[in-house]
């Protein structure tokens, strides 16, 4: 799908929005949409303006300029405004923002005081079985550990039957050997439930673990929109492609309607323009190969460091005469010492190569080509 125009099946649209602070804008002319049960991250640094994008959208804060629209709706525009209160949005702070006075079914209930009251408890219970937490539901937050308060949290959210949910850093706060499985759970609801959900994280391995569609943003612009695999396998700056890993950054020269690597020639990219010189030859360290002898197209580089990640090794490479540092990650079935001397190779048609240096340019020309999943 393409993300950056709205389709039929639209749950929410966002064209041309923007929010600026002084002279600053915090979000710039963002567009982008959610289909019906997607789960869309924003992702980013901190002060990127993923957090402002979603309070613009749950209507606390003011747009400079823009529209939003959900279904058919206009939330925001020039001409219309509809409050927070109304919009039927759902939203999970960072913080859970639980009520520390209330129990855990009070905490659900209040969100839910335009519904008759008798029907009140009956919603805030079933959104309680939802999260696994009913049999909570006597207690106070304080007595709840952070992953029940997160779930208490959801549950306040999602007892209104919103038609989209937001959700604003929600495993941060998680202890690091619970995080993943209430992750799981938390996303595993979210499908069951087929909840159209907007989830801000700075974390790029947890965006690709849980989002349909990834949103990466930088300096309050839209760097690129794309599925998880999408923006891992084929990042369109160099921005993009050094968030999501480690990335070997090598200086290759275009010549002849070819690019000279530090690994041989390879056709200049019709992407490319050949305007620039200079080119950047970039790779993840997986990419690299190691060889015990000399081979064609192969450099010669010595082991500066081991390091065990469990079922493989990162090693710390430079090469011999270029003074340059290398990355590689191999698996465990060979255990390389400091000083080692291997030959090491790229495959440069799995290669990012980006003409501009500068990696803030989001027109910059990018290629990637024939990359083997």
């Amino acid at each position: 799908m393409n993300m950056y125009a709205g389709s039929s099946a639209s749950i929410l649209t966002i064209k041309g929005l923007s929010k600026k602070f002084g002279q600053r804008f915090a979000v710039s002319q963002a567009t982008w949409s959610a289909d019906q049960g997607q789960i869309i991250c924003l992702l980013g640094h901190s002060g990127c303006g993923k957090t402002t994008m979603l309070r613009l959208i749950a209507g606390l804060e003011t747009p400079t300029n823009g529209s939003i629209q959900l279904e058919q709706n206009i939330l925001w525009n020039e001409e219309q405004q509809i409050p927070a209160e109304s919009r039927n949005i759902g939203l999970v702070f960072q913080d859970y923002a639980l009520f520390p006075h209330l129990s855990v079914l009070e905490n659900v209930m209040f969100g839910l005081k335009k519904f008759p009251k008798g029907q009140q408890q009956e919603m805030a219970e079933q959104a309680l079985k939802h999260v696994s937490m009913h049999h909570h539901m006597r207690s106070y937050p304080h007595t709840l550990s952070g992953g029940e308060q997160q779930r208490v949290a959801l549950a306040r959210a999602l007892a209104p039957k919103p038609h989209v949910l937001l959700m604003d850093e929600p495993f941060s706060n998680l202890d690091h050997r619970l995080r993943d499985q209430i992750r799981q759970n938390t996303i595993q609801l979210l499908k069951n439930t087929q909840t159209t959900t907007v989830i801000v994280t700075h974390d790029p391995e947890e965006a690709l673990q849980i989002a349909d569609q990834i949103i990466l943003m930088h300096q309050g612009k839209i760097i690129q929109i794309g599925s998880p695999k999408q923006l891992y396998l084929q990042p369109s700056t160099l921005f993009a492609a050094r968030y999501f890993s480690v990335l070997n950054e090598t200086l290759a020269y275009y010549e002849n309607q070819q690019i000279q690597t530090l690994f041989g020639r390879h056709p200049l990219p019709k992407h490319l323009t050949g305007k620039e010189k200079s080119i950047s030859c970039c790779f993840r360290p997986k990419q690299v190969q190691i060889h015990h002898q000399p081979v064609v197209g192969a450099v010669a580089a010595r082991v500066i460091s081991s390091s065990y990640l469990g079922q493989a090794y990162q090693l710390r490479l430079e090469i011999i005469f270029e003074s340059m540092i290398i990355f590689a990650h191999v698996d465990d079935q060979y255990e390389y010492s400091a000083n080692d001397q291997v030959y090491i190779s790229v495959n440069l048609s799995a290669c990012y190569f980006f003409e501009s240096e500068d990696e803030l340019d989001v027109n910059k020309s990018f290629v990637k080509l024939e990359y083997s999943i």
